[in-house]
């Protein structure tokens, strides 16, 4: 087990070095409900405040209804409205209908799932275009009754009109506390992201809450 945490340890230092980035500090919180047996739905809104220039540079919220069919697999559909902070002022808005599965599996206590979406981007005065959107999490053993869970987590963005993939995460978190109707997560994230041809990258500190009525 201790060798997880070095790794936890290594990645995160790795990513403190190198060239000058963005850094950014991202908020979520959802509410989930299961009005049927195996059906969920979840509502979240998420900030992005970017430190550079001292404002939000991203708000969204979006709504997912997810079916578990098997206790390894679920499927469902979501939808999502969201609004980029533009450079020259006002804001970009984008609707987003998607489409998902995901995957989960347990290998000696050590928890794995497998996401995978697909999404149809929409602007108004933008080339509109479907991506692809592919996540793998590992999640350690819960070091306490209400929490206190190390994950490792990778996703990346891909464009299905030829561009290939343009964005890409990589995260370490922890579960700081899990009970039955309560969430809380924190996690940093280091971001690359193909603009006009230059990779740019940032550093990322989030928050994440998560309540289930």
């Amino acid at each position: 087990m201790q060798k997880y945490y070095v790794l936890l340890f290594v990645f995160i230092s790795l990513n403190s070095l190198g060239q000058e980035r963005r850094f950014e500090l991202w908020n979520k919180t959802q509410f989930s409900v299961e009005p049927w047996e195996n059906i969920s739905i979840d509502v979240s809104e998420k900030l992005h405040y970017s430190t550079q220039n001292s404002e939000l540079s991203l708000k969204y919220g979006d709504i997912f209804i997810g079916h578990d069919i098997l206790n390894w697999l679920e499927y469902g559909a979501g939808f999502r409205v969201s609004y980029v902070k533009l450079e020259e002022g006002g804001w970009l808005q984008e609707n987003r209908p998607m489409l998902f599965v995901n995957l989960d599996k347990d290998f000696d206590k050590i928890e794995f799932d497998f996401y995978n979406r697909f999404e149809y981007r929409s602007y108004k005065n933008l080339k509109n275009y479907f991506r692809y959107r592919q996540s793998l999490r590992m999640k350690l053993p819960a070091l306490t009754s209400w929490g206190m869970q190390f994950y490792l987590q990778e996703e990346s963005f891909i464009k299905l009109n030829g561009y290939g993939t343009h964005l890409a995460r990589f995260y370490s978190g922890l579960t700081a506390y899990e009970k039955e109707h309560f969430e809380l997560k924190i996690y940093y994230a280091l971001q690359k992201q193909e603009v006009q041809s230059n990779w740019l990258t940032s550093d990322i500190v989030g928050l994440n809450l998560s309540f289930e009525i």
